[in-house]
């Protein structure tokens, strides 16, 4: 009886030490289980967080007083690349529009050379001789004259300077009569100046004279081809 009895008590022993081991096991399981979920947790929790705090960046909320509910309003972030091209291209832009300019400012500068180089001597010469021959002319009558005074320098039938296409042997009535003597004026210098730099409305004419009051029986055989006020012009 007592050897039975050791054996049925051993064998007890031995279930509930089984029992016990089990249950410390799925006590263990347990806890693996729901550290694991709670990691799993956490994890989602961070991810939220960093969710949250990218949109922040992306999007305020617009808590005005006629608004009742917070409505996300998206802010527009710079891309650096699209800002680093609009850059490179705002730089060529500019470029290329410096050397439009310079090129038009070339451009200008060649049509706007003068048409011979004078003294300040020579320039107030021929604008008194306008002042005299073209007084009571319009502005462009006075171009004209200043024209056709610079055309005759350039041509080879007349002298070679202003000063002895002026002072010519009865080339113009107002040296004669010394009325070239008087004051040039304003306008006179403009004239010249325009004259100077190319505008000539004679269209390259070497006489001019006024056919009501003119005296000279050879001027009148010439066959003008255009007229400005009371002076025609002939090539």
């Amino acid at each position: 009886m007592g050897r039975y009895y050791k054996i049925v008590l051993s064998f007890v022993l031995a279930i509930f030490m089984m029992t016990n081991t089990i249950f410390a096991y799925g006590e263990k399981s347990l806890n693996v289980i729901n550290i694991t979920h709670l990691f799993k947790q956490i994890q989602q929790i961070k991810f939220a967080q960093l969710e949250s705090s990218t949109l922040q960046s992306q999007y305020k909320f617009d808590l005005s007083e006629n608004t009742m509910d917070k409505k996300l309003v998206k802010i527009t972030i710079p891309n650096l690349q699209d800002t680093k091209n609009k850059s490179i291209k705002d730089y060529s832009t500019l470029a290329n529009n410096t050397q439009q300019t310079k090129k038009a400012e070339k451009e200008d500068t060649e049509e706007c050379q003068q048409v011979m180089s004078l003294s300040d001597e020579q320039i107030n010469l021929l604008s008194k001789l306008v002042a005299a021959e073209a007084r009571g002319e319009s502005y462009e009558g006075q171009v004209a004259v200043a024209a056709v005074v610079l055309n005759r320098v350039q041509d080879s039938r007349f002298p070679d300077s202003i000063e002895g296409v002026i002072y010519q042997k009865n080339a113009f009535s107002v040296v004669r009569n010394g009325y070239i003597k008087a004051e040039r004026t304003e306008e006179s210098d403009k004239a010249v100046k325009d004259a100077l730099y190319g505008n000539d409305p004679t269209n390259n004419a070497i006489y001019f004279w006024n056919p009501d009051i003119s005296t000279c029986n050879w001027i009148n055989t010439l066959n003008p081809h255009l007229r400005i006020g009371n002076h025609v012009f002939a090539r």
